[in-house]
């Protein structure tokens, strides 16, 4: 990475003169400023500079990715998003022009999972009841679909509690609570059937038929954007302050720094957001949509297998669990690779919280150790990210509750000088993707 493309930056915000850091007039540091160093931050920051625009980019942790996340003290696993469809259209733009490897996962996403549930283990689900791991999808009796990615936040029709058009198409009250062990959200009882249904919409419509992952993980695809950009980069800038005074936006950073800028792009999420203070013009569904949108929890515990104890015992590597453990899987990008990890969503990753890592590491091991017997010796514990807790995002991904899809069109709106970009202000697509789509439509906003 070429130091004049990333400058680290702690101290007080008159680097722009310092640096030789063009600015657009003498009050100003710069013309744009962009919150947050997430893939939508610094694919904004890309189009900029092929605007030939200024910038500042800063960004309150001390690595930048955001939600994509090559975690260096757990074994530079991947913590965050890294699925990538080959109709990812914004994504593969830049994937393409900056000649960044992949890894066609597609097959191997389809590997067989075994099943823990009332104390038994087994390869092969061969009961009559439904298979608990497919209970969310294989449902009984048809059901609302959307007709297309960006109908979502128009439909309040089917905008209720998820559990409830589960029970509507089939499902049971004891079904709902096995289902909340495999479906990635908060709780079913208290989440927007909206979630799945967009969800739905994007495997449909988006029509990606190959997933891929990054060859050497998702830090190949932040690096080489980072290494194009030409504006100022920095990280340990935790934002304190927004305040837009019409003529232009300040900011304020944990460290005392200060930016001034004409406009400014906020990617942070809404999570992390509402702790900073804000005078803003925003709207009432703005800043409802600010203060309560939440995110989903997710927690994993990364494992490093010693031996192949599957060989041993007959059992696929992949698990489904009815223990606090949930889902248990080889997360590594390539077929010859194992990185194990037990997956935990929701409220489920409070049996976690504010645990330290022995006492994690000794309960996991220890529970499977009980449920597969073969793991015993044959694992070593890595280490756990829990979301929830990370501070610069409180959460993996947005996550609608019932009523909150109808602030959407006003959630996203410029607050005066102040954009909304990130993966929650997507229209139509979701996760990476929907970063990448956000920071798209904002530049188009910008008018340049």
């Amino acid at each position: 990475m070429k130091r004049r493309n990333f400058i680290r930056t702690t101290g007080a915000a008159g680097l722009a003169g310092v640096m030789g850091l063009p600015s657009c007039s003498a009050s100003l540091d710069t013309e744009f400023i962009i919150l947050g160093g997430g893939i939508s931050g610094l694919y904004l920051a890309h189009l900029l500079d092929k605007a030939g625009k200024d910038y500042i980019l800063v960004e309150g942790s001390n690595r930048l990715g955001g939600r994509l996340f090559t975690h260096t003290d757990l074994q530079n696993r991947e913590v965050g998003g890294r699925g990538i469809g080959d109709k990812y259209v914004e994504l593969m733009k830049i994937v393409n022009e900056l000649n960044v490897d992949l890894v066609d996962i597609t097959d191997y996403m389809r590997s067989p999972t075994c099943i823990y549930k009332d104390g038994q283990l087994q390869n092969d689900w061969n009961h009559s009841d439904p298979n608990p791991r497919m209970l969310e999808y294989q449902l009984p009796k048809e059901g609302p679909i959307l007709s297309a990615l960006d109908e979502w936040y128009q439909r309040p029709d089917l905008d209720r509690v998820y559990s409830d058009l589960l029970i509507d198409r089939g499902r049971t009250q004891a079904e709902i609570d096995i289902i909340n062990i495999s479906a990635n959200y908060n709780d079913v009882r208290e989440t927007s059937a909206i979630n799945s249904l967009h969800s739905g919409a994007f495997r449909k419509f988006n029509g990606s038929k190959r997933i891929y992952n990054f060859k050497d993980g998702s830090k190949t695809l932040i690096d080489a954007i980072v290494t194009t950009l030409k504006g100022q980069v920095s990280t340990d800038k935790m934002v304190t302050s927004l305040t837009d005074s019409g003529s232009g936006v300040k900011i304020t950073c944990e460290d005392g720094s200060t930016y001034k800028a004409a406009k400014a792009i906020s990617t942070l999420p809404f999570s992390t957001l509402r702790d900073v203070e804000m005078r803003l013009s925003t709207s009432v569904n703005q800043k409802k949509a600010i203060e309560e949108l939440k995110y989903t929890l997710i927690t994993q515990i990364h494992l490093k297998p010693t031996s192949h104890f599957w060989e041993e015992d007959g059992y696929h590597v992949d698990m489904w669990t009815d223990t606090p453990l949930e889902r248990i899987m080889n997360s590594s990008a390539h077929p010859d690779q194992y990185e194990l990890v037990c997956w935990v969503n929701g409220k489920g990753t409070s049996f976690f919280d504010n645990k330290s890592d022995k006492v994690i590491a000794d309960y996991t091991l220890n529970k499977l150790k009980e449920i597969r017997p073969a793991t015993e010796g044959n694992l070593e514990y890595v280490g756990t990210h829990n979301w929830g807790e990370y501070r610069y995002n409180k959460g993996a991904y947005a996550e609608f509750g019932v009523g909150q899809a109808a602030l959407f069109e006003d959630m996203i709106k410029p607050a005066g000088n102040v954009h909304f970009a990130g993966e929650h202000t997507a229209r139509a697509s979701r996760g990476i993707e929907g970063a990448a789509e956000s920071a798209l439509r904002v530049f188009k906003e910008l008018n340049i």
